[in-house]
Protein backbone atom coordinates (compact mmCIF):
# COMPACT_ATOMS: atom_id res chain seq x y z
CA UNK A 1 0.00 0.00 0.00
CA UNK A 2 2.45 2.16 0.36
CA UNK A 3 5.64 2.06 -2.32
CA UNK A 4 7.72 5.24 -1.44
CA UNK A 5 10.46 5.40 0.54
CA UNK A 6 10.01 6.70 4.34
CA UNK A 7 12.25 9.37 6.55
CA UNK A 8 12.45 9.16 9.83
CA UNK A 9 13.77 12.47 11.08
CA UNK A 10 14.63 12.79 14.60
CA UNK A 11 16.53 15.28 17.28
CA UNK A 12 18.26 12.38 18.89
CA UNK A 13 15.92 12.01 22.08
CA UNK A 14 13.37 9.38 20.82
CA UNK A 15 15.16 6.11 20.01
CA UNK A 16 12.03 4.09 21.56
CA UNK A 17 9.27 6.34 19.26
CA UNK A 18 12.26 5.62 16.23
CA UNK A 19 12.23 1.72 17.20
CA UNK A 20 8.32 1.41 17.06
CA UNK A 21 8.23 3.51 13.82
CA UNK A 22 10.97 1.41 12.29
CA UNK A 23 8.98 -1.78 13.61
CA UNK A 24 6.27 -0.57 11.79
CA UNK A 25 7.93 0.23 8.38
CA UNK A 26 9.61 -2.97 8.20
CA UNK A 27 6.10 -5.30 9.12
CA UNK A 28 4.96 -2.92 5.43
CA UNK A 29 8.31 -3.81 3.73
CA UNK A 30 8.74 -0.29 3.14
CA UNK A 31 12.08 0.65 2.79
CA UNK A 32 12.83 3.95 4.81
CA UNK A 33 15.60 5.75 6.39
CA UNK A 34 16.44 7.51 9.96
CA UNK A 35 17.82 10.86 10.07
CA UNK A 36 19.40 12.13 13.10
CA UNK A 37 19.36 16.21 12.75
CA UNK A 38 22.10 16.31 15.35
CA UNK A 39 24.68 14.56 13.26
CA UNK A 40 22.93 15.73 9.76
CA UNK A 41 23.38 19.16 8.17
CA UNK A 42 20.35 18.83 4.76
CA UNK A 43 18.48 16.64 7.79
CA UNK A 44 18.32 20.08 10.10
CA UNK A 45 17.63 21.94 7.12
CA UNK A 46 15.00 20.09 5.47
CA UNK A 47 13.27 19.86 9.41
CA UNK A 48 13.73 23.85 9.82
CA UNK A 49 11.12 24.28 6.59
CA UNK A 50 8.35 22.90 8.23
CA UNK A 51 9.23 24.50 11.96
CA UNK A 52 5.66 26.69 11.90
CA UNK A 53 3.92 22.93 11.28
CA UNK A 54 6.00 20.95 13.78
CA UNK A 55 4.73 22.20 16.94
CA UNK A 56 4.08 18.47 17.84
CA UNK A 57 7.53 17.94 17.58
CA UNK A 58 9.99 14.53 16.52
CA UNK A 59 9.85 12.13 15.87
CA UNK A 60 8.76 13.10 12.27
CA UNK A 61 7.59 11.17 9.02
CA UNK A 62 8.48 11.54 5.84
CA UNK A 63 6.60 9.99 2.73
CA UNK A 64 8.02 9.96 -0.28
CA UNK A 65 11.25 11.43 -1.86
CA UNK A 66 9.04 13.94 -3.57
CA UNK A 67 7.27 15.22 -0.22
CA UNK A 68 3.44 13.17 -0.11
CA UNK A 69 3.21 13.33 3.28
CA UNK A 70 4.66 14.55 6.64
CA UNK A 71 3.43 13.58 10.66
CA UNK A 72 4.59 15.00 13.14
CA UNK A 73 5.31 13.06 16.46
CA UNK A 74 4.64 10.33 14.14
CA UNK A 75 3.66 7.16 15.80
CA UNK A 76 2.56 3.87 14.40
CA UNK A 77 -1.00 4.20 15.41
CA UNK A 78 -1.50 7.75 14.06
CA UNK A 79 -0.14 6.30 10.84
CA UNK A 80 -1.65 2.91 10.70
CA UNK A 81 -5.20 4.03 9.22
CA UNK A 82 -3.90 5.53 6.26
CA UNK A 83 -0.84 3.14 5.49
CA UNK A 84 -2.48 -0.22 6.97
CA UNK A 85 -6.16 0.01 6.95
CA UNK A 86 -8.02 -1.55 9.69
CA UNK A 87 -5.25 -0.80 12.21
CA UNK A 88 -4.62 2.58 14.21
CA UNK A 89 -6.78 5.47 15.90
CA UNK A 90 -8.02 7.90 13.10
CA UNK A 91 -7.30 11.59 13.81
CA UNK A 92 -10.64 12.16 14.39
CA UNK A 93 -11.17 16.01 16.53
CA UNK A 94 -8.27 17.41 14.39
CA UNK A 95 -8.92 20.78 12.55
CA UNK A 96 -8.73 19.92 8.21
CA UNK A 97 -7.34 22.60 6.34
CA UNK A 98 -7.51 22.81 2.52
CA UNK A 99 -5.30 24.99 0.57
CA UNK A 100 -6.56 24.55 -2.83
CA UNK A 101 -6.97 26.42 -6.18
CA UNK A 102 -10.39 27.08 -7.92
CA UNK A 103 -8.21 25.48 -11.43
CA UNK A 104 -7.55 22.46 -10.04
CA UNK A 105 -9.29 19.55 -10.30
CA UNK A 106 -7.62 17.55 -7.87
CA UNK A 107 -8.76 20.06 -5.31
CA UNK A 108 -12.12 19.52 -6.50
CA UNK A 109 -12.62 16.07 -5.86
CA UNK A 110 -11.12 16.23 -2.64
CA UNK A 111 -13.68 19.01 -1.39
CA UNK A 112 -16.29 16.82 -3.02
CA UNK A 113 -14.88 13.65 -0.98
CA UNK A 114 -14.62 15.42 2.50
CA UNK A 115 -18.27 16.99 2.24
CA UNK A 116 -19.75 14.15 1.17
CA UNK A 117 -18.12 12.09 3.92
CA UNK A 118 -19.62 15.27 6.34
CA UNK A 119 -15.60 15.92 7.32
CA UNK A 120 -15.44 19.60 8.02
CA UNK A 121 -12.41 21.50 7.25
CA UNK A 122 -11.88 25.06 6.72
CA UNK A 123 -10.74 25.87 2.62
CA UNK A 124 -8.11 28.42 1.33
CA UNK A 125 -7.55 29.61 -2.09
CA UNK A 126 -4.09 30.07 -2.87
CA UNK A 127 -4.69 32.52 -5.46
CA UNK A 128 -6.66 34.50 -3.20
CA UNK A 129 -4.25 34.05 0.17
CA UNK A 130 -1.69 36.08 0.78
CA UNK A 131 1.48 34.14 1.59
CA UNK A 132 -0.22 30.82 1.01
CA UNK A 133 1.74 29.62 -2.20
CA UNK A 134 4.95 30.62 -0.27
CA UNK A 135 3.86 28.79 2.90
CA UNK A 136 2.88 25.44 0.17
CA UNK A 137 6.35 25.62 -1.50
CA UNK A 138 8.39 25.78 2.16
CA UNK A 139 6.39 22.68 3.46
CA UNK A 140 6.27 20.43 0.12
CA UNK A 141 10.01 20.88 -0.34
CA UNK A 142 9.59 23.18 -2.90
CA UNK A 143 6.86 21.95 -4.92
CA UNK A 144 3.64 24.53 -5.35
CA UNK A 145 1.09 21.27 -4.99
CA UNK A 146 -2.34 21.45 -4.48
CA UNK A 147 -4.50 20.54 -2.60
CA UNK A 148 -2.44 20.76 0.37
CA UNK A 149 -3.77 19.27 3.76
CA UNK A 150 -2.98 20.13 7.01
CA UNK A 151 -4.55 17.98 9.69
CA UNK A 152 -4.21 20.32 12.81
CA UNK A 153 -0.49 19.39 14.08
CA UNK A 154 -0.34 16.14 13.61
CA UNK A 155 0.27 16.02 9.61
CA UNK A 156 0.44 18.03 6.09
CA UNK A 157 -0.25 15.62 2.86
CA UNK A 158 0.15 16.62 -0.63
CA UNK A 159 -2.58 16.04 -3.21
CA UNK A 160 -3.53 12.61 -1.23
CA UNK A 161 -5.75 10.29 -2.33
CA UNK A 162 -8.95 11.10 -0.84
CA UNK A 163 -9.43 8.05 0.27
CA UNK A 164 -5.93 7.74 2.19
CA UNK A 165 -7.38 10.94 4.00
CA UNK A 166 -10.71 9.45 4.65
CA UNK A 167 -9.06 6.91 6.70
CA UNK A 168 -6.43 9.22 8.13
CA UNK A 169 -9.48 11.08 9.48
CA UNK A 170 -11.74 8.28 10.14
CA UNK A 171 -14.62 9.35 7.92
Amino acid sequence: MLDETVYIYDDGTHAAEVGQLQAFFLGLDVNFKVLDITQDEAARQTVAAWQDVAEAGFPIVRIGEKIRALFFNANPNTLAPAYAPGVGVPLTGEPVSVYSAGWCPDCRHLESYLTAAGAPYTKTDIEQTAGAPEQIIRWSGGRRVVPTVKVGTAALLFNPPPQTLGRLLGV
